[in-house]
C-alpha cells in the first residue's frame, strides 16, 4: 500500500502533495532513519494526524517518493526512446539525455531515491527492483538491438547497457544548479559519452 484515497478530491489532494514535500525534505535533510514522523508533520505545518489519513506508516511515505520518481523515470525514457526513432544510436542518446535531464531535474528527490533503496522492507523492495529492471529493460533492447545490427561495436552490450543507466543516474550525486553547465549541455555530453561506451561511430546531433 503506497498512499490511502483522500477523501475531498481538490483540498486532499493539496494536503498530500503538503506531507509529500515535507518528508522528502525530511529525508533529504536527516535521512529516512534520523527523520520521525513528528519532524514530518513540523516541516509541512500539519498535524502527525493529518500524515496517517494518506499514508499508514513512513514506510508508506518512502515508497510513494521512490516509486513515483521511478515510474517517471520509466515513462521520460520511454518516450524519449520511441520519439528518437528506429535507429539504435538516436535511440541511446536520447535516452541517456532523458535520464540525465530527469535526475538533474530533481536532485532532492533522485539523491533520497538512490540512497534509501536500504531503507525499503522486503515487500517493497521487490516493487522497487521491478520498476529498476523495467528502465533497464529499456536501455537493454537498445543497445542490444544496435550490438545486433553492428551499430555498437561492444561484446558486452548488456554491461555497457548497465554502465550508461549508473553513469546518467550518478548526476545527481554532483550536478549543481549554479555550475558551469546547464543540465542540457550536461545531457548532451552524457549522451555521447553513451554512444562512446559502446562503441558507436554515429555522431549525433542534439
Amino acid at each position: 500500500m503506497t498512499s490511502k484515497r483522500p477523501s475531498a478530491a481538490g483540498q486532499a489532494s493539496v494536503s498530500q502533495e503538503t506531507v509529500f514535500q515535507a518528508a522528502l525534505r525530511c529525508f533529504y535533510v536527516h535521512g529516512y532513519d534520523g527523520a520521525s514522523m513528528r519532524d514530518i508533520a513540523k516541516a509541512g505545518g500539519v498535524t502527525p494526524a493529518a500524515i496517517y489519513h494518506y499514508y499508514s506508516s513512513k514506510q508508506d511515505l518512502l515508497m510513494d517518493i521512490i516509486s513515483r520518481f521511478m515510474q517517471r523515470s520509466i515513462d521520460t525514457t520511454r518516450s524519449a526512446i520511441s520519439d528518437a526513432g528506429d535507429d539504435p544510436a538516436e535511440q541511446l542518446f536520447a535516452a541517456a539525455r532523458s535520464h540525465v535531464l530527469w535526475n538533474a531535474s530533481d536532485v532532492v528527490s533522485s539523491f533520497v531515491v538512490n540512497s534509501e533503496i536500504r531503507s525499503l522492507e522486503p515487500h517493497n523492495r521487490q516493487r522497487n527492483i521491478a520498476q529498476r529492471d523495467e528502465l533497464q529493460r529499456m536501455f537493454d533492447a537498445v543497445v542490444e538491438s544496435g550490438a545486433a545490427e553492428g551499430v555498437f561495436a561492444t561484446p558486452w552490450p548488456r554491461e555497457a547497457s548497465r554502465a550508461v543507466v549508473t553513469m546518467c543516474t550518478a548526476v545527481a550525486g554532483w550536478y549543481k544548479a549554479a555550475g558551469p553547465l546547464s543540465p542540457g549541455e550536461i545531457a548532451d555530453r552524457y549522451g555521447h559519452m553513451s554512444l562512446s561506451l559502446v562503441g558507436s561511430g554515429t555522431q549525433v546531433q542534439p
